[in-house]
């Protein structure tokens, strides 16, 4: 199983390649500006891949969501993955786009506490819409690709912030089912992830205690937020093992184009600046 994470700039996109030709891509952010590197990094990747069997839109805001058409266009999207709530970018030209074609091609609401199989590939949906949060990024899917094993996997994130994984995620999954080899950090390295407001005193980590990854990806790029946020930074080093060579912390910003391999007997390897 490989899984790239793409330098799109301050969004998120990532692509899935199973071993039995299925292929997911989550979150897109192609602009006029990057759209060329984007396209011939996945005519790289993608080899004799044709088509995208699932898009997953982690949630509606417009750096997930952005150049929908174009992706499209160059691999035709065979259904849509998303949670049902609307974002809050709803008047803009990225959000019409991926409704309409969202509609085109059909779509499933994915649940939190499902998953779905393909081959030796196990999909794990954590956390998606609920009736309990208003906010979008707090609904964002949150979704885990397992390859072979709990271990061997890479957990897929959005933008959301701590309270889905302390509310709705940790109570029903034990620490076996939340382990991962590579973990993608939520909303661009952003504090929110770990930043409980009713806790004055520290920030919110059992997630992070659970999580254990080897190593953490930060998909982001300039941006005028500070992100990634430096506290976070130092708690997703304090929390990630690391890897053969010592890495524990990697940024699309400082490494480009990251792409992990995964195989039959539960290793990993990663290769950046692809």
């Amino acid at each position: 199983m490989e899984v790239h994470f793409i330098d799109v700039g301050c969004g998120d996109m990532s692509l899935i390649l199973m071993p039995n030709g299925t292929t997911f891509a989550i979150d897109c952010n192609i602009t006029s500006e990057n759209h060329k590197l984007v396209l011939k990094y996945l005519e790289k990747v993608m080899g004799s891949r044709t088509r995208i069997d699932v898009f997953v839109n982690t949630h509606r805001d417009a750096d997930h969501m952005r150049g929908i058409k174009i992706l499209h266009s160059k691999y035709p999207i065979k259904k849509i993955w998303d949670s049902g709530a609307p974002g809050t970018t709803t008047g803009s030209s990225e959000y019409q786009d991926y409704m309409f074609l969202r509609r085109t091609v059909g779509f499933t609401e994915v649940k939190a506490r499902t998953f779905y199989e393909y081959g030796d590939v196990k999909i794990r949906i954590f956390n998606a819409e609920s009736i309990d949060y208003s906010a979008a990024n707090t609904q964002s899917i949150v979704m885990k690709a397992e390859y072979k094993n709990k271990k061997n996997s890479v957990f897929i994130t959005g933008d959301a912030d701590f309270k889905p994984w302390k509310e709705k995620i940790i109570p029903h999954y034990s620490a076996d089912d939340m382990k991962c080899a590579v973990f993608q950090a939520p909303h661009h390295g952003s504090i929110t992830f770990f930043d409980d407001p009713s806790n004055e005193k520290a920030y919110f980590v059992e997630h992070m205690n659970k999580i254990v990854p080897d190593m953490t990806i930060i998909s982001v790029g300039p941006n005028p937020y500070g992100l990634p946020d430096k506290k976070s930074i130092e708690l997703y080093e304090q929390y990630s093992k690391g890897s053969s060579k010592g890495n524990k912390v990697f940024t699309t910003a400082d490494k480009g184009n990251i792409k992990v391999a995964f195989n039959e007997s539960g290793r990993w390897s990663m290769h950046t600046n692809q």
